[in-house]
């Protein structure tokens, strides 16, 4: 028979532990539901420049930048999805040639 090196306070049984599972927050983040409103537009809306500007806050040259980042989405997984928007949409300016 085996010898089993283990010390007398050590429990003969493994304790029975619930698997770690994530939570989300009912509370989200701020600006979410205005993301959430402006990625149901459409790319020609009006509405996009004043968003850019106003809630964004980067210039209106950056409209279409802001859109391929919006439509992404990977702001609804970021805990700060107003900065995710303004760093993927930096990015995407770069790839259109836009800055």
């Amino acid at each position: 028979m085996a010898k089993r090196f283990r010390g007398q306070n050590y429990p003969a049984v493994p304790q029975n532990r619930a698997p770690y599972v994530p939570t989300r927050s009912a509370q989200k983040p701020p600006f979410y539901p205005e993301i959430e409103a402006a990625s149901q537009w459409a790319h020609d809306s009006e509405q996009w420049k004043a968003f850019v500007r106003d809630v964004v806050q980067m210039p209106e040259t950056m409209t279409p930048a802001v859109q391929e980042a919006i439509r992404q989405q990977r702001w609804k997984i970021a805990p700060n999805p107003l900065a995710s928007i303004r760093t993927a949409a930096h990015q995407e300016a770069k790839k259109m040639g836009l800055s």
